[in-house]
């Protein structure tokens, strides 16, 4: 799912996110993909060959007030990527070179985060699907 999202809000196709994000959060998005330079843009998509690692943040089990029982899981993503970001992106983890074939032709990648919280209602009869409920790319999409 990390790896569709994040595809999908590179390519600003907000549109096909409806069953996968929640309204809220992308209302939100919708405002700042908008406003977003294309390198920032391009450095939220992450192939899925290319998430290093993975944890999970947070596991919360919770019920609202109609006594619906919801789980909620925050999830931390590392995942190498190409954009042409400059190499003192505040907050960003190292960036590697990586030498393919000839010496003198380097490929730059960025080790990015990102974190991406999902719920999913638990109360008995309650489709079982996954919602986004957060998603967080430090430095790029503030």
């Amino acid at each position: 799912a990390f790896s569709v999202v994040s595809k999908l809000l590179s390519q600003r196709k907000l549109d096909l996110l409806d069953e996968l994000v929640s309204a809220e959060v992308l209302q939100v998005l919708k405002e700042k993909i908008s406003l977003l330079p294309d390198n920032h843009r391009d450095a939220l998509a992450a192939d899925i060959d290319a998430i290093m690692y993975t944890t999970e943040g947070d596991v919360r089990i919770y019920y609202d007030d109609d006594g619906r029982k919801f789980v909620s899981i925050l999830m931390r993503f590392w995942y190498l990527n190409g954009a042409n970001l400059p190499d003192e992106v505040p907050g960003e983890t190292k960036v590697f070179q990586i030498v393919f074939g000839d010496e003198n032709t380097k490929e730059k990648r960025h080790l990015l985060t990102a974190n991406y919280e999902f719920q999913r209602e638990f109360t008995e009869g309650a489709k079982p699907d996954w919602t986004i409920t957060r998603i967080e790319h430090p430095r790029l999409l503030e």
